[in-house]
């Protein structure tokens, strides 16, 4: 009686299990047999993504089974509690996932483990997408933190752990020429990160007359600023180009005036150069602008160079001495135009005073005497009893008529004797006296 009344519990507790089994998702097999005068149940299967299996007994009174009594109809968190064959162990799952969830090909470990197991995971530390995208292994988040790309961990329960990845991208650099230094920066980024471009030189060379200089930064084929330093966020692969100008050196000399035009050029650019006219170093001397000799030529003070490479120009000059003979030449003439008046007039006076002149001369008594003027005491003209220089009159010796005279030269004193005479024959006397004797005469004669 009492064994039949045991067995109907047993039947009702297993039907029990069973019905919770099942509306609760539950996927095993739940079974009794009859031990020692009575019944005890067993369940195996999967809960809930973790595997049970054990024994379950309303009231059991045998000792060696006695720890197998659970409250919870079969879900006891145990080993092997009978000896039955269709007893087996305790499994839980491990959940291995990523961070973003498209690289969960990269993990592994993921499964069920035996209760008390140590369960190993790991993943890729880099995940290549193209050339310049990537994901790189961060970290380890759920039931367990780590950097390590490999862990383990102990499977007491159901467990989950993501590898976090970063995304990253890349930052290319380079230089236009190609002989330009590369500046400095590129390399992997995380992505919203800033990246910092610099130069190693804004200037490189310029030994031979030939030199780069930074002109701007290009990003992505667009061009940007011009600062030596140049910074851009990583929201996606970049290419940034330093660019540089090809510059060559002009020199422009010259020994006169003030040239100018010497300086760097950027290749193919015309460069304008000129020289100032100099100072004459003397009157009638000037210096005349030749033209341009080296790598250019030009007859033109100013003038136009292409700056295809390095280049030396220098201005050349003449002398010119055209002004200079110029005012010797007309001072010459000027000296032979006075000079040949001055014998032109000397020669008329030479013909004027050489002309022959037609007088009758009635001579008497030699002339030993002459006449002198009682005021200036120059010579009296004979013939017009005045002086010819203060044109006194003067008195004639008592022995004028018996004294020899002459007819004169002159025009004047012709007219003046011709009035005298009034026609009458003049005899011009000569006197040899001496002034003193004609004074004393004079006075005789008074």
């Amino acid at each position: 009686m009492k064994s039949s009344l045991w067995a109907k519990i047993a039947i009702g507790v297993l039907l029990l299990s069973a019905a919770f089994t099942l509306g609760s998702g539950q996927v095993g097999e739940a079974y009794a047999a009859p031990h020692h005068g009575g019944y005890h149940g067993g369940y195996h299967g999967y809960y809930g993504g973790v595997y049970y299996s054990g024994w379950y007994y309303p009231y059991y009174w045998y000792y060696p089974y006695s720890y197998c009594y659970s409250p919870y109809y079969g879900y006891y968190y145990g080993y092997l509690c009978s000896s039955y064959p269709y007893s087996q162990p305790l499994q839980y799952q491990l959940t291995v996932s990523t961070d973003p969830p498209n690289l969960s090909g990269a993990v592994t470990g993921g499964g069920s483990y035996n209760l008390g197991a140590s369960a190993s995971f790991s993943t890729q530390n880099v995940i290549q997408v193209s050339k310049d995208t990537r994901y790189v292994f961060s970290r380890w988040k759920g039931d367990y933190s780590g950097t390590g790309s490999t862990a383990a961990l102990t499977m007491d329960k159901a467990k989950t752990v993501t590898a976090v990845y970063q995304l990253q991208y890349y930052l290319t650099v380079g230089a236009q020429p190609s002989t330009a230094p590369s500046p400095n920066g590129l390399g992997w980024f995380n992505a919203g990160d800033t990246a910092t471009v610099t130069l190693p030189a804004q200037i490189v060379g310029g030994d031979g007359g030939a030199r780069l200089v930074f002109d701007q930064w290009n990003v992505d084929g667009a061009n940007v600023q011009k600062t030596s330093v140049f910074s851009l966020p990583m929201n996606a692969p970049h290419t940034v180009i330093a660019q540089y100008k090809q510059q060559y050196y002009l020199s422009v000399s010259s020994d006169q005036g003030v040239p100018s035009g010497t300086g760097w050029y950027d290749a193919g650019s015309n460069a304008q150069i000129s020289v100032s006219a100099p100072p004459n170093p003397s009157y009638g001397v000037n210096l005349v602008f030749s033209g341009w000799n080296g790598d250019a030529q030009s007859t033109s003070q100013s003038a136009t160079v292409l700056m295809d490479g390095p280049k030396t120009v220098t201005a050349t000059w003449r002398t010119d001495h055209t002004v200079l003979y110029v005012t010797i030449a007309a001072v010459l003439v000027a000296i032979l135009l006075v000079a040949g008046v001055g014998l032109y007039s000397l020669s008329q006076r030479k013909t004027a005073t050489s002309t022959p002149v037609t007088s009758t001369v009635v001579t008497t008594t030699p002339v030993t005497s002459t006449e002198l003027c009682h005021q200036c005491g120059k010579p009296v003209s004979p013939v017009t009893n005045y002086c010819a220089s203060c044109g006194a009159p003067q008195k004639l010796d008592a022995n004028a008529d018996s004294k020899p005279q002459r007819h004169s030269s002159h025009p004047r004193r012709r007219g003046r004797a011709a009035r005298h005479t009034e026609g009458t024959a003049i005899t011009e006397g000569h006197r040899d006296e001496k002034p003193e004797d004609a004074a004393s005469g004079a006075t005789t004669n008074s």
